[in-house]
């Protein structure tokens, strides 16, 4: 049975609908949400198709459902140019995501193939249905269900003659460069043009923090990497152990890239909330997201709290850096015995956590 918690995320809803009675053989589901617990059982399908997802569990999931699945940052070069016969697509948050994702739709589709598409009209499916279908060289046939909008887009021009502009999504560029240390991004991380000003917070106290410590630190985890802006800002801490991990694919190719190109020894690990670490570890930081696509996934700080006391040592220490509205004193305290808020503007709150 299909969970409830589908009506939150209406749109996927009509997607996973699409899928269980429409999927033909040679299909593929490009999953950039999050549909842990939404899949339904896959043996009454017509067809099962093929799934690629940007995040770790997802894959994770699809498999353990019984899908075929690939997890990476929404490489589709593995699928050969008109072979496909449907493509499934709930629109992403981030338009260089989308305008890839229908870019190697038509690619990868045969002729008459089929792009389901679908989002939230205040997510600009509207217009993403309108630069499909012109690539496409089909109608747009917009379908509204409430605030859903979806089409079903047939390929019928031979050739795109003009691409959606996707900001070069897979390639990296330089963002930043900050003490002799160039940051390195793309598309497809949340973020991902700038230095996120909460962790900016953190890297500003650290020296503080650590100066405050009784023993220095010998191993850390830079919980929730993103590119990596954390652990690569701690470069000149002499380390035995330095771990970065992340759900989602962009963000490992951008960290690995990163420690490479600057010269930090860390391993790069893929993992939902850390789930696939092994600790424990002196110092951790983490910037939590907050987000799980357009949505806000209270969840989320849960998960990441819960594997920070797991993988945390007996004295070891934990900073934290959040949005003002995380209540994650409230639900640290349950985990941990020390917890203080060591810092607090107007739009973040740093605190540490220690058993």
């Amino acid at each position: 049975m299909m969970n409830d918690s589908t009506t939150t995320d209406l749109a996927l809803h009509w997607l996973i609908q699409q899928i269980v009675h429409e999927s033909a053989e040679n299909a593929l589901w490009c999953s950039d949400e999050n549909v842990v617990g939404l899949i339904p059982d896959s043996t009454s399908w017509n067809n099962k198709p093929r799934l690629i997802s940007n995040r770790k569990d997802v894959a994770k999931y699809a498999e353990q459902q019984g899908l075929s699945s690939q997890f990476n940052d929404f490489d589709f070069s593995a699928f050969a140019d008109n072979s496909l016969n449907q493509v499934f697509y709930r629109i992403s948050k981030e338009k260089p995501v989308v305008h890839h994702t229908i870019n190697e739709a038509f690619r990868i589709l045969q002729p008459d193939g089929k792009l389901f598409i679908c989002g939230q009209k205040k997510e600009g499916i509207k217009t993403y249905i309108e630069k499909a279908s012109l690539a496409f060289g089909c109608g747009k046939s917009i379908q509204k269900n409430g605030t859903v909008y979806s089409a079903i887009l047939e390929k019928k021009s031979a050739t795109i003659e003009q691409p959606l502009d996707d900001s070069q999504y897979t390639e990296l560029r330089p963002i930043e460069t900050l003490d002799g240390i160039t940051l390195y991004s793309k598309p497809g991380i949340f973020g991902w043009n700038k230095i996120d000003k909460g962790s900016e917070l953190l890297i500003q106290h650290l020296p503080d923090l650590l100066a405050g410590l009784k023993h220095a630190p010998r191993t850390l985890l830079d919980l929730g990497c993103g590119y990596g802006y954390l652990g690569l800002m701690t470069a000149e801490l002499a380390l035995e152990k330095r771990v970065l991990t992340d759900n989602n694919a962009a963000a490992l190719i951008a960290a690995a890239y990163n420690c490479e190109k600057n010269q930090l020894a860390a391993e790069i690990i893929a993992a939902d909330c850390g789930d696939q670490i092994t600790g424990p570890f002196d110092l951790i930081l983490c910037n939590p997201p907050f987000h799980q696509g357009f949505n806000m996934e209270g969840d989320l700080t849960d998960k990441f709290i819960s594997a920070c006391k797991r993988l945390l040592t007996k004295n070891g220490i934990a900073f934290f850096v959040v949005n003002q509205f995380i209540p994650l004193e409230r639900k640290a305290s349950k985990h941990f015995s020390q917890v203080k808020v060591l810092a607090d503007n107007s739009s973040f709150k740093l605190i540490t956590l220690s058993h």
